[in-house]
């Protein structure tokens, strides 16, 4: 009881704990978030980063947040993967978007029929320790050769907040509005929010645990309330635990991971794909709202831990 007691303290301290001296810096096209101690935990793309040089520039994207580190140091996420350039740390396009009889995919964004970019800055907040910021990005379709069609407004508001000495929370909470006609989420097998993990991580050196208890090999398809990635970095354990909000449409979400041997080693890619078996109507002048919480952890976090997160998160 008592370690409970002081596991639901710790969450609640994403709410409930401000202080002085969280920071927000912008250079080079990168917002980034550090706590008072001036560890860079997040930094989130505003302007275009564009692929090595010999790539093509399609594969340019704003809009997306990497890195994410650990409270360590640790960089849990990576972006122009070569087997996948349009893979963007974290990241919230849709593969198959259904406008006015056509289909339309803003996720390979290399095939080019639509992109999801950065348009401007809502707001910035700081209050305390926590910190964090509220984007509009546009989901952009072509209809036709040199004609770009917003067909989807999102605003994308991300808030950072301390847990303890080897924890905190980040907030994404995703807002998307149609702008003048139906826009349909159809079913596929990946859309939503993307996380393309860290090089440093294969099938020797990371684990992934889903709330339903299933691991890697397992994962692909499940419903699941929560999903914990974890592995080593530079010698030392750090992961991410995503909590999947009741609330969002289609819960418990399906995931999509990436089975063990990916890419010859095992490389890491997990999703929360609501429309991954059903589509998902969004009409116009509505409001549809996708929340998560990552709780991102140097150590050890257990299955237990996990739960007890979910279940405060989803009170709220």
């Amino acid at each position: 009881m008592k370690t409970t007691w002081i596991l639901l303290t710790l969450v609640t301290l994403c709410f409930h704990s401000y202080g002085q001296g969280t920071k927000r810096t912008q250079e080079s096209g990168l917002l980034k978030l550090k706590d008072r101690q001036g560890r860079y935990l997040l930094g989130y793309q505003y302007e275009m980063k564009y692929p090595p040089p010999g790539v093509d520039s399609v594969f340019g994207k704003s809009g997306f947040i990497h890195p994410l580190n650990t409270l360590a140091g640790k960089t849990l996420t990576r972006i122009q993967a070569p087997d996948h350039y349009h893979h963007y740390g974290l990241w919230n396009p849709w593969t198959r978007i259904a406008y006015q009889g056509k289909l339309y995919d803003l996720w390979n964004i290399g095939d080019r029929q639509g992109r999801v970019d950065h348009i401007k800055f809502n707001k910035k907040k700081a209050k305390g320790k926590a910190v964090g910021f509220s984007a509009r990005l546009h989901h952009i379709i072509y209809p036709e050769p040199m004609k770009e069609v917003s067909v989807l407004r999102e605003d994308w508001e991300s808030t950072i907040s301390p847990i303890d000495d080897k924890r905190y929370c980040l907030d994404l909470v995703s807002t998307l509005m149609p702008q003048k006609d139906t826009v349909t989420m159809k079913a596929y097998r990946y859309a939503g929010l993307g996380f393309r993990a860290t090089d440093q991580w294969n099938d020797d050196n990371s684990k992934i645990l889903t709330s339903t208890g299933k691991t890697r090999a397992e994962a692909d398809g499940s419903l699941e309330r929560w999903i914990m990635v974890s592995g080593l970095i530079d010698g030392d354990t750090a992961g991410i635990l995503f909590l999947l909000h009741p609330d969002n449409v289609h819960h418990p979400e399906p995931v999509r991971v990436w089975p063990p041997g990916t890419n010859g080693k095992g490389d890491v890619f997990v999703n929360f794909s609501p429309s991954k078996y059903k589509d998902w109507l969004l009409l116009p002048r509505k409001s549809y709202l996708l929340k998560y919480r990552l709780i991102v952890f140097d150590g050890e976090l257990s299955a237990d831990e996990a739960e007890a997160y979910w279940q405060e998160y989803s009170k709220h």
